[in-house]
């Protein structure tokens, strides 16, 4: 019997990639791998039996050779992707084939986070006040019309890669202008130049987890130091009041409708402040950030496996658990040489960890970017107190960084 093909245009390289080529081995489907990069990704080095076809996945006429190629041996069930830069290419080749996904218009207004404000300002949702500059002759219009202290982001980014926080004038120039430099993304692929300028807003920040429009989660974030951006650890699910869930739950849900994504998984973030829920952003993706593993752990309720039985029109499971997870992530202080100072193992024995996850091989060199790229790898904690499970993940982060 000749068996199905499950591909995935590139994937992300730290957090669920290696779960979606597993998931659909499980599936019984031949899991494959387009990628321009193969060396980008561990987890290839693991997967003997995995299928891997090399292009320029920056081409989308590329990638349909590789497609149609894979089509000629085999029946497709499924195309998809774990990155953020190859979304709206996964959608375009899913709908050429016929496939199950996301609406490849709804994808393209949700990446470009200039439009998403705009959109969502226009239907009553509270966002930021927003203004994208195009140019150098726009930064002095868009710092007049925002304010400050403001966010400076790129129009099309992922994983907090060129977000910073800005409080002078001089800050927002400067800060505006390198955006504006930018040609490339984080895997140098040529980008459009652009930035958007956002209000700050303060307050207690949240995700919440949506597949096919039906909310499967709400995640508590916790960030560095200001002025960046990078997420340091995630809870869930959150604890917070059932009127405040409600209001989060009924604006990220409006949000998307706004956003015409009723199909596949979402990540939308917010922002919460004296009563009021700002959307910070709605990125048309499963949440990053090892959110999937951290839901799998406390809940039994695996969100990768729900995003591929949801594609091949599959019903999902239900949590099975109803335990509370923290995920905490290992960025060291300071740049120079890294290493562990004890077998992973004993860590895991020494805090009850459900989870030990490295992302680099150790020891490495570090280098701090300020963004996704400084967390070397996690560790979580499950436990039926929130609070415990919270503990003893930062107590193994405290360990790790200091013994």
């Amino acid at each position: 019997m000749t068996m199905s093909a499950a591909i995935f245009i590139e994937s992300n390289s730290s957090g669920s990639g290696a779960d979606f080529i597993r998931r659909a081995r499980e599936l019984g489907l031949v899991p494959i791998l387009v990628t321009a990069t193969p060396e980008r990704y561990p987890f290839v080095h693991g997967s003997p039996d995995l299928d891997l076809r090399t292009c320029d996945t920056s081409s989308e006429a590329a990638v349909s050779s590789v497609v149609d190629d894979i089509a000629t041996v085999m029946p497709i069930e499924l195309l998809t992707t774990s990155s953020d830069l190859y979304l709206y290419t996964a959608a375009l080749q899913a709908k050429r084939l016929g496939l199950t996904g996301p609406s490849p218009d709804a994808i393209a207004l949700c990446r470009d986070k200039a439009r998403q404000a705009d959109a969502l300002r226009k239907a009553g949702i509270m966002v930021p006040h927003s203004a994208a500059v195009r140019t150098v002759c726009d930064i002095r219009e868009a710092i007049a019309r925002v304010g400050l202290p403001a966010i400076v982001k790129p129009i099309s980014g992922t994983g907090s890669v060129g977000v910073t926080l800005v409080e002078t004038e001089t800050e927002a120039i400067q800060a505006l202008r390198n955006l504006l430099g930018t040609t490339t993304d984080v895997r140098g692929r040529p980008i459009q130049s652009g930035a958007l300028l956002m209000s700050y807003i303060a307050g207690d920040e949240f995700s919440v987890e949506i597949l096919d429009s039906r909310v499967i989660g709400v995640t508590r974030k916790h960030l560095g130091r200001l002025p960046y951006f990078v997420e340091i650890g995630h809870d869930a699910p959150a604890i917070m009041s059932p009127q405040l869930r409600a209001q989060i739950v009924h604006e990220a849900l409006r949000a998307i409708r706004v956003l015409h994504h009723a199909r596949g998984p979402a990540h939308v973030e917010l922002r919460t402040h004296q009563g009021s829920v700002t959307i910070i952003e709605v990125n048309p993706r499963l949440a990053g950030g090892s959110i999937p593993s951290l839901f799998r752990h406390a809940t039994g309720f695996d969100p990768v496996l729900a995003v591929l039985r949801s594609l091949l029109g599959l019903p999902s499971a239900t949590p099975t658990k109803g335990a509370h997870g923290s995920i905490r992530f290992i960025v060291p202080e300071c740049d120079g040489a890294f290493d562990l100072p004890l077998p992973r193992e004993r860590v895991v024995d020494r805090f009850g960890l459900a989870e030990f996850a490295l992302y680099r091989t150790l020891p490495t060199e570090f280098r701090r970017s300020n963004d996704f790229r400084d967390r070397i790898g996690h560790v979580i904690a499950v436990d039926d107190d929130p609070a415990a499970a919270a503990w003893r993940s930062e107590s193994a982060l405290a360990f790790i960084r200091h013994a």
